[in-house]
């Protein structure tokens, strides 16, 4: 008989009662078991904790996407902010960055992290200074826009130690230009306002002229009345003075009429005859050139910013020229050229007060003795009027500034410098221009054009 070789085997299971069975099976074969008391419970213990393994697994596996998902929404955030954020070490290598930088250096994200950030801005036009300051403004060379750069610290969450910084760029181009036209209508409000008080200004010195001018014309009046009464009463007592003589020589009385003679000559009545009626004449003249200076000058006063109307250019001029005629025949002498000009509408008093202002101001250019010539020509359907002085001119370089509001080469005190702004604004208004030539040492010539308007 054949001996046979001992054969057993280790059967492990949870459940006893499978363990039995198959114990059972196993023994009919030849085949020993061992079983290892407490075994099922180790395997059920095992289980339960493989269990745990899982669901806590799962649990890892849930939190991971959830922060995931919160990485993802942050980016996003992020990436709808239009500033430029970028975050680098303290090497300044980049470490993360938003869309608007990847859409200003038109890079993907991969070529863009690792870069030197100033070095990568720099290759596309915006170059940082050294030190970026609270507030730094740069402009990018391609486009012409405003960045404003800042900085920020960024700490490690472990040691609170500077582990980088946080860079942002804010693109203030439109707000620069808002800024920027506020400044330009401020400064106008300013100036328009100034330009206001000058006018209420000139109206009220204007108002006070006009109640001069009328006080002045009364003594004017009686004045003027009193030298033609003068004139004939010296008429009378000349013609009875001849008279006189005539009976005296008509008497033959010699030593009378030798003595009468004599104190005439003494007391020089034929000259003093003549004399008087030059004088009286003069007078008169004088008197009619006041009232006619009051007259223009109660016209020139006269409030008529609504008053549109037809004149003649050169009859403007000449009033005008009464009124200044104090400031020119001191030291110039005038030269008047006047052309054969249609009427116009327009507004009289505003254009006299142009022309005003470029006669005085010829006047003050002249230092000491020069010449003032005044053009009036009709070209082109508008009327040119020129004001030429020989004055010491105008330097180059400000006569692109002497229609600014405050711009002036006087004195302090002398001036407002608002005159030609002034003239330039009223100019304007009646759809014409005004011109200026000027040569250091030679004189300066201002050009009037008006555009002809009949009818209306």
């Amino acid at each position: 008989m054949t001996e046979q070789k001992a054969r057993s085997v280790l059967v492990v299971d949870d459940d006893p009662d499978t363990l039995a069975v198959v114990t059972s099976v196993l023994v009919k074969n030849g085949i020993r078991t061992v079983a290892v008391e407490g075994l099922a419970e180790a395997l059920q213990e095992l289980n339960r904790s493989r269990s745990e393994l899982a669901s806590n697994h799962e649990e890892l596996k849930a939190l991971f996407r959830r922060v995931e998902m919160i990485k993802q929404e942050w980016e996003r955030t992020m990436d709808c902010v239009g500033d430029i954020v970028i975050l680098v070490d303290n090497a300044g290598n980049i470490r993360r960055c938003n869309r608007a930088l990847k859409e200003f250096v038109a890079r993907p994200y991969l070529e863009i992290t690792g870069r030197n950030w100033r070095e990568l801005l720099a290759a596309y036009g915006l170059h940082l200074p050294a030190v970026v300051a609270a507030e730094a403004e740069i402009r990018h060379e391609a486009t012409g826009r405003w960045y404003v750069v800042n900085s920020y610290p960024f700490t490690a969450a472990d040691s609170q130690e500077v582990d980088g910084e946080v860079v942002t760029l804010r693109d203030e181009t439109e707000l620069k230009s808002t800024v920027e036209a506020l400044g330009r209508a401020y400064q106008e409000l300013q100036e328009t306002h100034a330009q206001m008080l000058q006018k209420e200004k000139m109206a009220s010195i204007g108002q006070l002229a006009a109640g001069v001018a009328h006080e002045i014309n009364n003594p004017i009046g009686f004045i003027s009345s009193n030298l033609n009464t003068l004139g004939k009463y010296v008429e009378r007592l000349a013609e009875f003075i001849d008279v006189q003589a005539g009976a005296l020589a008509a008497l033959d009385a010699p030593e009378a009429g030798a003595e009468l003679g004599e104190i005439r000559r003494k007391l020089k009545l034929d000259y003093i005859l003549g004399d008087v009626r030059e004088l009286i004449a003069e007078s008169l003249n004088g008197a009619d050139r006041v009232r006619k200076i009051v007259r223009d000058l109660k016209s020139f006063s006269r409030a008529d910013e609504g008053e549109c109307r037809e004149a003649d250019i050169n009859e403007c001029l000449e009033s005008t020229l009464n009124i200044v005629w104090n400031e020119l025949k001191y030291k110039a002498t005038l030269r008047r050229d006047y052309g054969e000009i249609p009427r116009t509408r327009c507004y009289p008093q505003q254009l006299e007060q142009v022309f005003m202002n470029l006669l005085v101001n010829a006047a003050h250019a002249i230092e000491k003795q020069g010449e003032v010539a005044v053009t009036t020509r009709y070209e082109g359907g508008s009327i040119h009027v020129s004001i030429a002085d020989t004055g010491g001119g105008i330097p180059a370089e400000r006569l692109g500034r002497i229609f600014e509001p405050f711009f002036t080469t006087k004195e302090v005190g002398e001036g407002t410098g608002l005159g030609l702004s002034i003239s330039f604004d009223i100019v304007k208004k009646h759809n014409g221009e005004i011109t200026v030539q000027s040569k250091v040492g030679e004189g300066t010539v201002f050009t009037v054009r008006i555009p002809v308007v009949q009818g209306g």
